[in-house]
């Protein structure tokens, strides 16, 4: 059989990964020949059950070295490279079409999409070269960030329908491969100082273990010497010094950059995007319209360029949104806000700045209809955004009324749960409150804050001894000793009727801290017409004289609490009645 593909790969382990990416590709594949370095895991079981192509190949510390050793044992046309927390996207018979297509073509570059965060749709793109023939001179090289070298780019083609998905690794992940990369490509650069895929490499690893510093002279001279024959990574190196220089406060020198930049890849969107974000924080907010509405007018840019997901559609209008409100024009504003949610309704930040723009116009009830109108609650995810906008302003009962009309997954089921106690308990309905927080297992990851609000909700309703019983439990657990500590005292002055004795002292900074906290729930407690539970003040009274009593500087943090409030309060009236929402 002609044009058959090998799926091959190195791993290490990654038992937890190995299998998601196995299945993504299976069926795509006629092989598959997996290189293990060294796991202690249950990887080799796991590769085991896809194919008998398995083999244990001794670390020593080069990466092409162990995929070439990979690509040898390979019997198919075609080699396809994918690392264990990647999975391919494709349509059924895609890929095997697409090798098959042209004779003339010896390699494909199809799209990698490695995500800034999940929950939001923001990815970055990039053209990797992960698909080429199995023949000799096709090798990767490269001890560190390895890849397959082909010299004329006449048998390249790109592939943008299949596509390389990245996992969204945890932040401890990130950085320990971060470190280990950084350590090898340190040594690499040594060795070879002119080389600027080393250069700009040593940049982008700099820049992701947050040393803008250090990040800043690599990339600068990776983008000086790489040519537009290199264009695949002077792309990416000019976008991710613009965002080096972002974050050092260098916005001069990024509009500068960007301008220059903007002559030469006029349809490298990211260019306006980013040169927009540097012009909105100079507060040059008309000029900043332009840049964005310039990105909006790219669009999607070649598949040459790196590229940011959104900067052409929903991150530029979120920003376009936020200039118009420095400028006075809410409309437009509101527009630009509305048009990013439709692009992508998961990026909810646009929902707050809508929030605040319906809010301050047309007052709370209204703004609820507008939230359910535009379809915007039957989202989960915008719905509890808008919810928890809803509590923050004051109005817990309207935050219920925001989680009626979405469907619930089984792995959300808990949060609801969760914020629907949260909001009955300080809207009035302690009874029902309650019995949402009864359903969330103790394992949840809301299981303890959802105590805390049990325990208010027993407070208020006066039953001291429940209240009391929960403490005992609560103190039980290390994480939640604290706040028991304050529950306890707070259940015991309430039944004496009277706060502690004044010779009670309470020490450390993490009572303070639980005291505060619980305090700050108390104050979200609003009613309305009627109310099973009359003893809000008494708890708050209660509450003061344990801060007070408080050693150290228990009576200051009171005092640094009512001031945050007193701030929060006039910066949100100055948003609503006054000129806070258009101030230049």
């Amino acid at each position: 059989m002609k044009d058959t593909v090998t799926l091959v790969m190195i791993v290490k382990n990654e038992s937890q990964n190995l299998g998601t990416c196995l299945d993504s590709v299976k069926n795509h594949i006629d092989e598959i020949v997996i290189v293990d370095t060294g796991s202690t895991d249950s990887t080799l079981d796991i590769a085991s059950r896809y194919t008998d192509k398995v083999y244990t190949y001794p670390w020593n510390g080069d990466f092409a070295a162990a995929r070439n050793y990979a690509i040898a044992r390979a019997g198919g046309d075609w080699i396809l490279s994918l690392d264990a927390d990647e999975s391919l996207i494709c349509a059924p018979g895609q890929l095997k079409e697409l090798v098959r297509r042209k004779n003339n073509i010896d390699a494909y570059m199809l799209p990698l999409l490695y995500p800034v965060a999940e929950c939001t749709g923001e990815y970055n793109q990039f053209l990797v070269l992960r698909l080429f023939r199995n023949k000799k001179g096709y090798q990767f090289r490269g001890k560190i960030h390895e890849q397959v070298v082909v010299h004329n780019n006449e048998v390249v083609e790109i592939a943008d329908d299949i596509v390389i998905k990245h996992n969204m690794a945890s932040p401890k992940e990130r950085n320990r491969k971060r470190g280990r990369n950084l350590a090898a490509l340190k040594k690499a650069y040594l060795e070879d100082p002119t080389n600027y895929f080393l250069q700009y490499y040593l940049g982008i690893e700099w820049l992701g273990l947050a040393k803008p510093d250090k990040a800043l002279p690599f990339l600068q001279n990776a983008y000086r010497n790489l040519t537009d024959d290199h264009l695949l990574f002077r792309a990416p190196t000019l976008r991710y010094l613009l965002i080096c220089l972002n974050i050092l406060g260098q916005l001069d020198e990024m509009i500068c950059l960007s301008l220059e930049a903007a002559l030469k890849y006029p349809d490298y969107t990211d260019i306006y995007y980013l040169g927009g974000i540097a012009l909105e924080e100079k507060k040059e907010y008309k000029i900043a319209v332009k840049w964005f509405d310039q990105a909006i007018q790219c669009g999607v840019p070649p598949s040459i360029y790196s590229h940011m997901n959104g900067t052409g559609s929903f991150l530029a209008l979120y920003h376009m949104g936020f200039c118009y409100e420095k400028l006075g024009m809410p409309e437009n504003a509101q527009a630009c806000y509305e048009r990013a949610l439709h692009e992508n309704n998961q990026y909810i930040y646009p929902a707050g700045n809508l929030f605040l723009l319906i809010l301050k116009k047309r007052g709370p009830r209204y703004t609820l209809e507008y939230f359910k109108e535009k379809g915007y609650l039957n989202n989960l995810r915008l719905a509890l955004t808008v919810a928890d906008l809803f509590f923050l302003a004051g109005y817990p009962d309207l935050s219920e009324r925001c989680l009626g009309r979405c469907s619930v997954s089984s792995d959300k089921s808990e949060e609801v749960f969760f914020q629907l106690g949260r909001y009955n308990i300080y809207s009035g309905r302690l009874k029902k409150g309650l019995n949402y927080m009864e359903q969330i297992p103790e394992g949840s990851d809301f299981f303890i804050d959802g105590q805390t609000h049990k325990a208010v909700a027993l407070l208020l309703m006066g039953r001291f001894n429940d209240c009391r019983s929960l403490g005992l439990q609560m103190w039980k657990n290390k994480l939640t000793r604290t706040t028991a500590r304050v529950i306890l005292s707070l259940s015991r002055s309430m039944q004496d009727g009277q706060s502690p004795d004044a010779s009670t002292k309470f020490i450390g900074a993490d009572l303070i801290r639980a005291s505060l906290n619980i305090l700050d729930l108390c104050y979200h407690y609003l009613p309305g017409k009627s109310t099973e539970g009359s003893h809000l003040t008494q708890i708050i009274n209660i509450l003061e004289s344990i801060i007070r009593r408080s050693i150290p500087m228990g009576d200051r943090a009171l005092q640094e609490y009512y001031q945050d409030r007193t701030n929060s309060l006039r910066e949100f009236f100055d948003y609503k009645f006054g000129n806070g929402g258009i101030r230049t």
